[in-house]
């Protein structure tokens, strides 16, 4: 089947998201804790908002000087117990640095990563996924190749880990499951891509409870078994929407990480809207097709919802009775994943700059402004932040009340 991608991220109208995506689909929830962690760095520029600090930058990416600017979406791994933070990016390589922006070493994936790196901090492994389609297994604290697999299809989302397997899916609608110690497949599973036009991204992956859930350009959310593969259940989103001229839905892709709340599961078809479906069963407990565009869901509290939209913005709901609380439209293109801090919103809107949002009013508070866009999201511990912009800089952060 041919499977055809609307680069949106050209396009001038509002639901230029092309460059959108991002791994993980929980809570980013940020406590109090101590802020020694975050150094200030020996070329620590002094940029300030009202809400947070920049500390210091580091290139780490391709560095462009044309027009041209490549789209990051990695998303930082953090180990603040040991003062290190690991990032790949659209180059191939895999920084491992230290709170201050020291390098302690990098590695050669081979590839371009838009994935966020898995780490398994007690166990001394990172495992690193790249857009060539081959999953890498390192060792974190040197950076020793354990082992290398090749599973095929782009790789923009973030693996899942339990003790004994890896799992992975892929932008051709592929979810493979590796043995953790050797890298061999254990199973496969495969959906053919519908034809159509499809926002450039992919659902990642969320395990709980026995359920291996992600969902597929087609508009298919799916539960697996992440023991053998086998499906446990299936909701296809597309059936509710009207055929384009060439027989098939437009945009009825299911970009979101399923987000698991209670016993719900939330994901959103790109021009079907937000769905509730549940857990055990797959059965639609709600749809509200006014919530379109969706490409993140991110919980903000065990009530409430944040969405990235490209034709809302970044919008706070009610997850009970899906009222909007406040939206925020961001003036430069699309908004991307948003990240949650305390009382705070972080997020970057594609063609601008890295912005705070007020979680309870939607007010911006500051936003730091870079020239080139953010597409990846934030990673925040203990009062410390890292986000990496289109233009390859990682920069380090430090949130209020941090020294």
């Amino acid at each position: 089947m041919i499977r055809r991608v609307f680069d949106l991220r050209a396009a001038t109208f509002a639901i230029a998201l092309g460059c959108l995506a991002s791994s993980g689909c929980g809570p980013d929830f940020l406590g109090s804790g101590s802020y020694s962690w975050v150094g200030g760095g020996r070329d620590a520029p002094e940029v300030s908002t009202r809400a947070i600090r920049l500390r210091w930058r580091r290139q780490i990416g391709y560095d462009y000087e044309g027009a041209y600017v490549p789209v990051e979406r990695s998303r930082p791994a953090l180990d603040p117990g040991r003062d290190r933070l690991y990032v790949g990016s659209a180059a191939g390589e895999v920084w491992a640095m230290t709170a201050t922006g020291a390098r302690i070493y990098t590695y050669d994936a081979g590839s371009s990563i838009a994935a966020q790196p898995t780490l398994d901090v007690d166990r001394n492994e990172l495992f690193v996924s790249t857009e060539g389609g081959v999953v890498h297994k390192l060792h974190a604290s040197d950076g020793d190749l354990a082992w290398r697999s090749e599973v095929g299809g782009a790789i923009s989302r973030e693996a899942v880990l339990t003790d004994d397997a890896i799992y992975v899916v892929s932008d051709d609608d592929v979810v493979s499951a590796l043995d953790r110690e050797t890298g061999e497949a254990l199973w496969r599973y495969r959906r053919d891509a519908s034809e159509g036009f499809y926002v450039s991204a992919h659902a990642g992956l969320t395990l709980v409870e026995g359920h291996l859930l992600t969902a597929f350009t087609g508009g298919t959310v799916i539960s697996l078994d992440p023991a053998d593969g086998a499906i446990r259940w299936e909701r296809d989103t597309s059936a509710e929407l009207e055929a384009g001229p060439d027989g098939t839905p437009r945009f009825a892709d299911v970009d979101t990480t399923p987000v698991v709340v209670d016993d719900l599961v939330y994901v959103a078809s790109f021009a079907g809207g937000l769905y509730a479906l549940e857990l055990e069963s797959g059965t639609v407990r709600w749809r509200d097709e006014a919530l379109t565009g969706v490409t993140h869901i991110t919980p903000a509290s065990r009530r409430l919802l944040l969405l990235s939209s490209a034709d809302l913005g970044v919008a706070l709901i009610d997850r009970e009775d899906r009222e909007i609380l406040w939206r925020k439209v961001p003036p430069r293109g699309a908004p991307g994943p948003v990240t949650v801090a305390d009382d705070l919103v972080l997020f970057g809107e594609s063609q601008g700059g890295f912005i705070t949002l007020s979680l309870t009013t939607g007010r911006e508070l500051g936003r730091i402004e870079t020239g080139h866009g953010f597409t990846a999201r934030a990673a925040v511990a203990d009062g410390r932040g890292f986000v990496l912009t289109n233009g390859g800089v990682l920069l380090a952060f430090a949130l209020p009340g941090a020294r």
